[in-house]
């Protein structure tokens, strides 16, 4: 039996980069399929050359033309949300199958409403929860998603899965959302997503079995996020915090700290009076709602938690400008010796997270952009 199926899962809150993340590594890869199990209520970003594509039900691995390309059970598509998707990457998609599982729901107006009436946590209230409570409930009012253009809803799901699973060298779970979030194993809950975020849960949704696993592929930032406690109305509302209390910085001590190279959480007033103006800024906005993120303190015992129970061979770790802006956007290979140099405050830096998770860190993300990383492969082997 063949060990070819890899996964590529967000260890924290979301918003790791895990778009990013998954187009390099199917492009460099050659993968063969990419299975999908996402819903609207996030979106996965990827950048080449300038220009941006988001994702939310269609894999990522499409900017790769020779990959097959499976939606599976544990999605929930809005059909305005998936024709959008469509028509913005026609340019890669026109043409192509793509394979839908037949039971893949869809959301309804009286979704998006039901949330909106009874959800009292953070959430974006696109309708995912009570549509998939709906087929929960197998009631007659389930709709399942048909076609739409080139991409189909059928019973081949299986019999191209399997051809995959015993031919192909290399397939590709993409995850959703992230670790942090999970419904049982985040610490968070009820501030939770509506399922769970794990390895074990992207196979079981995408119905293969463990045996088939290979690796996976943690997606982590320095500073976790959140998103707004801001709603869709403007009002507010709690959408819990990460970690240990106190935790939240702020976008000005993340700009700041960034620009002197320093940590955040030192980052005094008096500093954002100072150098405010003369800092980049790095504010983020939700890929689906358009908010102003939250942004956190690493916290490393939830960390080490998620590596225990999705126990990654690798880990990526993106938005490594946030920690110093001289890095932004620099692409090359660092091997301990020669090529991009990595001053001493970020190597012992790295030293801590490795040691800590006991995990290698093999790539670091500095910038949106396809080749905005710093490649440590060949080190990490070294060690």
């Amino acid at each position: 039996m063949k060990r070819n199926v890899y996964a590529i899962i967000d260890g924290q809150a979301g918003s790791c980069g895990k778009g990013k993340v998954i187009g390099q590594y199917a492009l460099e890869n050659n993968i063969d399929a990419a299975i999908t199990n996402c819903m609207p209520n996030a979106g996965h970003t990827f950048v080449s050359n300038g220009k941006k594509r988001v994702f939310c039900n269609i894999p990522v691995s499409s900017v790769n033309e020779n990959t097959e390309l499976f939606i599976g059970p544990g999605s929930v598509i809005d059909m305005n949300s998936l024709e959008r998707e469509y028509e913005e990457n026609k340019d890669i998609l026109e043409g192509r199958e793509i394979i839908v599982h037949p039971l893949v729901p869809l959301i309804k107006e009286e979704h998006i409403l039901r949330e909106k009436q009874e959800i009292k946590t953070g959430s974006t209230f696109k309708g995912c929860c009570a549509c998939q409570t709906e087929k929960m409930m197998r009631g007659p009012e389930n709709i399942f998603f048909k076609e739409y253009k080139n991409i189909k809803a059928t019973d081949n799901y299986y019999k191209r899965l399997q051809y995959h699973l015993k031919n192909s060298d290399y397939i590709l779970l993409e995850g959703a959302q992230g670790c942090d979030l999970d419904m049982n194993h985040s610490r968070h809950y009820p501030n939770t997503t509506s399922r769970q975020v794990s390895v074990a849960q992207m196979l079981a949704d995408s119905g293969i079995s463990p045996l088939y696993f290979k690796d996976a592929i943690m997606v982590i930032r320095p500073f976790p996020i959140r998103i707004s406690n801001e709603i869709y109305d403007g009002s507010k509302i709690y959408s819990g915090d990460y970690g240990e209390k106190n935790s939240e910085l702020t976008w000005n001590q993340i700009n700041i700290g960034s620009y002197l190279g320093q940590y955040p959480s030192v980052i005094t007033e008096e500093d954002v009076e100072e150098y405010q103006d003369l800092a980049d800024d790095l504010t983020e906005h939700t890929t689906v709602t358009k908010k102003i993120r939250r942004i956190f303190d690493i916290d490393i015992e939830l960390l080490k938690r998620n590596i225990e129970i999705n126990t990654p061979a690798e880990i990526y770790l993106n938005f490594f400008e946030q920690l110093d802006s001289s890095y932004r956007n620099l692409h090359g290979v660092y091997t301990g010796s020669d090529g991009i140099y990595i001053d001493k405050y970020r190597r012992e830096y790295l030293s801590w997270l490795e040691e800590e998770l006991g995990v290698s860190i093999t790539m670091l993300g500095t910038g949106p952009d396809l080749n905005h990383y710093i490649d440590r492969r060949q080190y990490v082997k070294k060690r």
